[in-house]
C-alpha cells in the first residue's frame, strides 16, 4: 500500500541517451486513511524525510524489521527512548524508527511536492513531474495550455515558488509535450548554498519544527515537563554540535510538552554560546 501512495504521488520520468521522456500521467489523490486509536507520551504527527526507513520491532538497529515506509509517509510519534521514536502508522502498524529520519512536514520533501503539485501547479494550468534518478533537482514541467511567449516567465515563477517551499538547491527544469515524449526546452536555475541538512538524533524530546534560512538553522523541539536544566543544556549542546560551518548561526528553542511552556533559549555563532533558561527567545538589548 505504501509503495502504491508513493506511486501515485509522482510520476517518475527516465531520461534516455536522445534526452527523451515518456508519456507522463497525471497523480491521483487518494482519500485519507483514518488512523486507530493510539496512547503514547506525545502522539504528535510527523512525516518520514528519507526515502526509505525501516520500522524495527525493538528501539536498536539489530532489531527485526517489520515494515518499511516512503519519503512523505505520515506517522505519530508516541516517545522517544535514547533517540528511538515509537510510532504508529496510518494503518495501524506500530514499532520504532530512529528520530533523525522523520520530522516536520517542511522537511519531506515528497509530502511538499506533492502539496505544491495541488495548490501551485493548477495557477499555472500546469503539472510538475519528478525525476527518479535526481529527484527535486531535476523537475519536467507540463502545460496543459502551452503559451510560447508566457512559458520564460511562467518557469521562472513556478521554480522560484518550487525553491521557497520544496528543495531551495539547484534545479534543471525540462519542459515537456503533452505527449511527454520530447523536451519543449531546458533550464537551469541557481539555488541556495545549503540544501539538505541532516538531523541531530535526540536522545529525548521530539523536533516539532525546523527552520533553515540563508546560513542559519533554527530547531524548535519539545521535551517532557520534568527536565533538569542541565539536561535541557546538554541537549541544547549537543544539537547545535551537528551544525557547523558553513552554518553560521544555530538556535535551540525547548519547550515543555504538553504545556508548551518556554524552557530555554540556546544559540550559538560567530561570537560563541548564549543561553537563557525559561525563555523561547533572547531578552531584548
Amino acid at each position: 500500500m505504501l509503495k502504491f501512495v508513493v506511486y501515485l504521488l509522482f510520476v517518475i520520468v527516465f531520461l534516455t541517451h536522445f534526452g527523451c521522456a515518456p508519456k507522463a500521467v497525471k497523480p491521483t489523490k487518494l482519500a485519507a486513511t483514518k488512523a486507530p486509536a493510539i496512547s503514547g507520551i506525545f502522539n504528535l504527527k510527523a512525516y518520514v524525510i528519507k526515502e526509505q526507513v525501516n520500522i524495527r520491532q525493538q528501539p536498536t538497529t539489530s532489531s527485526k524489521v517489520i515494515a518499511s515506509l516512503q519519503n512523505g509517509d505520515v506517522v505519530q510519534i508516541l516517545e522517544n527512548k535514547k533517540g528511538w521514536y515509537r510510532i504508529s502508522t496510518e494503518n495501524g502498524i506500530q514499532g520504532w524508527v530512529r528520530s533523525d529520519l522523520v520530522g516536520p512536514r517542511n522537511l519531506s520533501k515528497t509530502a511538499m511536492a506533492a502539496a505544491f503539485n495541488d495548490s501551485i501547479m493548477p495557477n499555472f494550468s500546469a503539472q510538475l513531474f519528478i525525476d527518479k534518478n535526481k529527484p527535486y533537482k531535476v523537475i519536467y514541467l507540463k502545460f496543459d495550455k502551452f503559451n510560447p511567449s508566457k512559458m520564460d516567465l511562467y518557469v521562472k515563477r513556478i521554480v522560484h515558488a518550487y525553491q521557497q517551499k520544496v528543495y531551495p538547491g539547484p534545479v534543471t527544469v525540462h519542459v515537456i509535450k503533452d505527449n511527454g515524449d520530447e523536451f519543449i526546452k531546458s533550464y537551469t536555475f541557481k539555488g541556495a548554498a545549503i540544501a539538505e541538512l541532516a538531523l541531530p538524533i535526540l536522545p529525548f524530546g521530539v523536533l516539532q519544527k525546523f527552520e533553515l534560512q540563508d546560513n542559519a538553522v533554527k530547531l524548535y523541539i519539545l521535551v517532557g515537563e520534568k527536565k533538569t536544566k542541565n539536561r535541557l543544556l546538554s541537549l541544547a549542546k549537543q544539537v547545535s554540535k551537528k551544525y557547523s560551518y558553513p552554518i553560521e548561526k544555530a538556535e535551540i528553542i525547548l519547550r515543555a510538552w504538553p504545556s508548551k511552556k518556554c524552557l530555554l533559549y540556546y544559540v550559538e555563532d560567530g561570537y560563541g554560546e548564549d543561553y537563557y533558561f525559561d525563555r523561547c527567545q533572547p531578552p531584548a538589548s
